[in-house]
């Protein structure tokens, strides 16, 4: 029975992984969508960049609260913690970045895709196991 148990759980587990994908994706379209959009209509890079970003922010936030997650906590708690997250993530993805190209000499297209797979890997680990932490009852 202990097995059976074990295998649901993975099973589980790749669910919330699967839909945090899944929201990513959403969440970048909508973020490039915007930035994108007002570049088009003449608004600079960098201001693009920053409203796009702080957009997709709260998109991600939401649609992983509610439909990844499917938690409870108060915003006022968990958005710092999601904010906080996504910036670690980064970091990781920065420093990956880095590495790979200058220290190692791999090709820059090749170490963007390793670097990403970095920040999706540690934004979902930090997501699930920080910011969206469930609080144990005792």
């Amino acid at each position: 029975m202990t097995y059976i148990k074990t295998i649901r759980n993975q099973v589980v587990k790749f669910q919330i992984f699967y839909k945090y994908l899944i929201v990513s994706i959403i969440n970048t379209i909508v973020g490039y969508g915007i930035i994108f959009s007002l570049m088009y209509i003449g608004t600079s890079p960098e201001i693009s960049n920053l409203i796009g970003y702080s957009i997709g922010i709260c998109v991600s936030y939401v649609l992983n609260k509610i439909y990844t997650f499917q938690s409870k906590a108060h915003p006022k708690k968990e958005f710092p913690k999601f904010v906080a997250s996504l910036l670690i993530a980064y970091g990781l993805n920065f420093l990956t970045l880095v590495f790979c190209v200058r220290a190692i000499h791999i090709n820059a297209y090749v170490s963007q895709i390793i670097s990403g797979a970095v920040y999706t890997l540690s934004g979902f680990l930090l997501a699930k196991y920080f910011a969206f932490r469930k609080e144990r009852v005792l």
